[in-house]
């Protein structure tokens, strides 16, 4: 079973651990959101400015997720952080040198944590595309991934894709490492349009939302613990788990915005 490498940098006083713990399953269910109401957010953000909001934002720096000694050199830069195109842009560069990949990738994180309530991002998945409607496509070697996180995953939930298989979004929670349930669905063209990803946390569950329809909902492993939200796209030279790495592609994740509302 792949296991992702520790991330070295510091969360709030802890490390980042994303480790895929059960087996996916598939769920598509496919059902118009019902509309229960939520309370307004109280934190948006639309990355509209020059440069990201350093009073809302983190840029990581470091080892990134997917280090593996002798296969990936892996890291997050700051460089590979921008808002030029009108809204947030990571970038994940790659290179091969015999049997070692490096790749740098990037990872923005909220300096407030949050808690139960509705969570919502717009985005488009890694893909070639240098324009956020420009013609590009995924490829291997890379994970997308927008979540929330705190204390070695004592909170952390995740929407996330392989560059090997960009049609199938997975969603996973934790309360501990060892403690997850996964579940994975289709949705075509996340690497070429936006779509909006949302889920509603609560004590009882979770409910996970593509472009407003319900496509799953989780009961075990509910975490409890605020949590930061994360952006990030990192890369992989693995068969099992992002794919091996692409030499010379580089990759963009664009985030049109984020928005968070407390639970009623």
């Amino acid at each position: 079973m792949w296991q992702r490498i520790l991330l070295a940098l510091c969360l709030l006083g802890t490390t980042y651990s994303g480790i895929l713990a059960a087996p996916l399953q598939t769920v598509v269910r496919d059902r118009p959101d019902q509309n229960a109401p939520i309370a307004p957010p109280t934190f948006r953000e639309t990355f509209a400015g020059a440069k990201l909001d350093a009073s809302k934002w983190f840029v990581d720096t470091g080892r990134a997720p997917g280090n593996i000694a002798g296969v990936n050199a892996g890291s997050i830069g700051a460089d590979h952080v921008d808002l030029s195109t009108g809204m947030l842009r990571l970038r994940l560069t790659q290179t091969i040198s015999g049997k070692l990949a490096t790749s740098v990738g990037a990872e923005i994180r909220s300096k407030q944590l949050f808690g139960y309530g509705t969570y919502v991002w717009v985005a488009r998945a890694a893909s070639t595309a240098e324009t956020p409607h420009g013609v590009g496509s995924a490829a291997s070697g890379s994970v997308t991934d927008v979540f929330n996180f705190i204390n070695d995953s004592e909170s952390e939930i995740d929407f996330e894709y392989q560059g090997q298989s960009p049609r199938t979004l997975e969603m996973t929670n934790y309360s501990t490492v060892s403690r997850s349930q996964s579940t994975s669905t289709q949705v075509p063209g996340a690497d070429s349009e936006f779509h909006e990803y949302k889920y509603v946390w609560s004590a009882a569950k979770i409910d996970f939302y593509v472009d407003g329809h319900l496509v799953s909902t989780h009961t075990e492993h509910i975490p409890t613990a605020p949590a930061a939200v994360l952006i990030n796209l990192w890369g992989t030279n693995s068969a099992s788990f992002g794919g091996v790495a692409t030499d010379g592609v580089v990759r963009y994740l664009y985030v049109s915005s984020f928005s968070y509302s407390p639970a009623l």
